[in-house]
């Protein structure tokens, strides 16, 4: 079976638990995630973090640290998706009401050149994902927006999962970027790179 098969597979099983995630174990799950992301010396010392708008298919909350990283002035740079050309600008935003609910069903900025942040300004990215394993490999949700995005950044990369959306092994094509860490509800993940 193709790697891309395999990843679909991947997919599908995972967007499904996680569909089913109670409302409560939604909330408690992603609040552990976010007690230990702001533990982190990499998260102390961040000073411009690239960071996903949650809002689709129960992915681990982000709106909350959102908030936190706003009241502690850490600058907050949120992706903005063409859909069309396949690629991702990234958009700094000063509060929640630069954002509206884009054609595709998320909260996004308005894109606006002056507030693009380039990817080598980066601090931290905080990564949406569907699966990982702990050599850092990730299966995001197919469209590639991601692995352009990590390629261009030689910042910390953190992956935010359930524990569930753990799988023995990613399968890796050419272009995917591993993550440094991953933080689940249970544990902090750091991967060890081969050099």
């Amino acid at each position: 079976m193709d790697i891309k098969k395999q990843k679909n597979i991947i997919r599908a099983g995972i967007k499904k638990a996680r569909a089913e995630l109670s409302m409560g174990t939604f909330r408690s799950h992603s609040q552990a995630i976010i007690n230990q992301c702001i533990g982190l010396e990499e998260w102390q010392y961040a000073k411009t973090v690239h960071v996903y708008v949650s809002g689709i298919n129960n992915e681990v909350e982000t709106l909350g640290l959102i908030y936190m990283m706003f009241d502690s002035g850490k600058s907050v740079v949120v992706p903005k998706c063409d859909m069309k050309l396949r690629k991702t600008v990234n958009i700094q935003i000063g509060s929640f009401d630069d954002l509206s609910l884009s054609e595709y069903g998320i909260m996004e900025p308005e894109y606006k050149a002056e507030h693009e942040i380039p990817p080598d300004r980066f601090d931290i990215v905080l990564v949406p994902l569907l699966a990982f394993d702990r050599n850092g490999g990730r299966v995001g949700f197919g469209g590639g927006y991601y692995d352009e995005l990590l390629g261009k950044c030689d910042c910390v990369k953190v992956g935010f999962a359930y524990s569930f959306q753990e799988i023995d092994i990613v399968p890796v094509e050419p272009h995917d970027v591993p993550l440094d860490i991953i933080i689940t509800e249970k544990e902090t993940i750091r991967v060890v790179h081969e050099q």
